[in-house]
């Protein structure tokens, strides 16, 4: 598809890959009407300070032995509420007109699993309402049964018919014994460890320089993100090599998906006839966990999601999240805000305008400001930080009809602090492995001395560049991280697993 930016654009970007020879640069640069400036304006260049790599770069990378798959452990707490299957009365399941438990009367509760105990109180949807004391316990099957009476000194006291439908929930409370020589309590629910597995990721990138492109000139110059110039191909071949397997680590860190089966084998082959290993990326690692979408962004609605993620789990003074979006995401987070402040009038005053000295104008005025960050109820605050990778529209193709790609309009929760000392999310990489970069010197190389006797890896009047790196990301605990995703996604989103 064609690059147009400007009405004055005489041409078209050029693309190929692979092998550059001094055909593709005289037919990009050889002839041309003079320019304005030798210097190419990198219009199109990515910009790399918040990338993914970089904010996983603030702690330490997670190192291994080798690069076999690794495993760890989630703790699970020992609580936990059932789905009821049904309620009976001696037997037979309960009708409307049943009265389960009056008068101390014994009914009977069938749950998929053994989870309560003998002599333990329970409670349904309406809690203490309808407390509720097991009695006796037998297995049914793969159901357990629970011989049970109401634990009240009402009399009159029942379960309503509509409390014990099936799927309705009940969970366990504590073990109330007699003042008098009590025989026993309740006993401990377990649940054992959650187990992850991940896998490393190998990625290589190559490239091939002819010998005579070795000093070759540009026709036109280029600066790269450091803002140093760049007059030659051989180091403007460099620079890009460099970058794009810069990125192609950060969207494996991101967007990598395992290619692991369900039997734990990997089936898809490489040239070598040997398997290709894939890990999940955070993403997917993500995406099992709290997902939700959204139509319209509301701060409202932010709020309240943010507070699902935090009550009972974090204290009031944790309550701090960093949201990854695009800069459409940024700008209706914006709007969002600005239409919930004109509700309150300390807005209006002098910070947001400014005096601006323009030719024309008398005391001509500014006003600008843009909210990124938001202190919400709960003591819940969120920064916003704006990421690239999200306004690729190489990557993103799905358009927005309010402008940009889709995946601008994405806000990703990404649990980068510490819990027990370890961050949450981290690189992992192989000990005493880093990105690995070789290459196989032709009848001209450029890394040794001119003129200088040295050993040729081909008799080929060129030399190749070889990069190469096996790493993964971890996300510990998935449930520490939330995604928000715009309606036009949840078709892809709701069938990624």
């Amino acid at each position: 598809m064609a690059t147009r930016i400007s009405p004055l654009q005489m041409t078209d970007a050029t693309t190929w890959k692979g092998l550059t020879t001094e055909n593709h640069l005289g037919a990009i640069w050889g002839q041309a009407p003079q320019k304005v400036s030798d210097m190419i304006m990198n219009v199109q260049q990515n910009y790399f300070g918040n990338n993914i790599d970089s904010v996983l770069s603030m702690y330490p990378a997670l190192e291994f032995d080798d690069d076999t798959d690794f495993t760890w452990d989630l703790q699970s707490q020992g609580i936990d509420n059932i789905e009821l299957v049904e309620c009976r009365i001696d037997g037979t399941p309960v009708t409307p007109a049943d009265e389960p438990g009056k008068n101390f009367g014994t009914f009977e509760l069938v749950f998929p699993k053994s989870w309560f105990s003998d002599g333990q109180r329970i409670v349904g949807e309406l809690n203490e309402i309808y407390p509720v004391l097991v009695i006796s316990t037998a297995s049914e099957g793969m159901n357990t049964v629970h011989t049970c009476k109401m634990d009240s000194g009402d009399t009159n006291l029942f379960l309503p018919y509509e409390e014990v439908q099936a799927g309705k929930r009940f969970s366990g409370e504590y073990s109330p014994v007699e003042r008098t020589m009590s025989r026993k309590g309740r006993e401990i629910n377990y649940k054992s460890h959650i187990s992850m597995r991940q896998s490393f990721s190998q990625i290589r990138i190559q490239k091939k320089t002819p010998g005579n492109m070795s000093g070759k000139k540009m026709g036109s110059y280029f600066k790269d993100d450091s803002g140093k110039v760049i007059k030659f191909w051989q180091h403007y071949e460099s620079f890009m090599f460099d970058n794009e397997f810069r990125e192609d680590i950060n969207k494996l860190y991101m967007f990598g998906t395992s290619n692991r089966s369900a039997d734990g084998q990997y089936r898809v082959k490489g040239d070598s006839g040997y398997a290709i290993t894939e890990g999940a990326g955070i993403r997917q690692q993500m995406e099992a966990a709290n997902s939700s979408f959204y139509n319209v962004f509301d701060i409202n609605d932010l709020s309240s999601r943010l507070l699902d993620l935090s009550e009972g789990k974090l204290k009031t003074d944790e309550r701090q999240f960093v949201l990854r979006t695009g800069e459409r995401g940024a700008y209706e987070f914006h709007k969002s805000l600005e239409d919930f402040s004109q509700l309150f009038t300390p807005l209006l005053n002098q910070d947001r305008m400014y005096k601006v000295s323009q030719e024309g104008f008398q005391m001509g005025l500014g006003f600008g400001g843009q909210f990124v960050e938001y202190l919400g109820p709960n003591n819940i605050k969120v920064n916003l930080s704006v990421d690239s990778m999200y306004d690729d529209r190489n990557r993103n193709k799905l358009l927005h009809p309010s402008g940009g790609v889709v995946e601008s309009y994405r806000y990703d929760i990404m649990d980068i602090g510490t819990s027990g000392g370890a961050p949450n999310i981290q690189k992992c990489k192989v000990k005493g492995q880093a990105i690995v970069h070789k290459y196989i010197p032709g009848l001209r190389n450029p890394f040794a001395p001119d003129g200088a006797m040295s050993a040729i890896g081909t008799a080929e009047d060129a030399w190749e560049e070889h990069k190469f790196y096996c790493g993964a990301a971890i996300v510990r605990d998935p449930s520490r991280t939330a995604s928000f995703i715009h309606n036009m996604q949840a078709g892809y989103y709701s069938s990624f697993a």
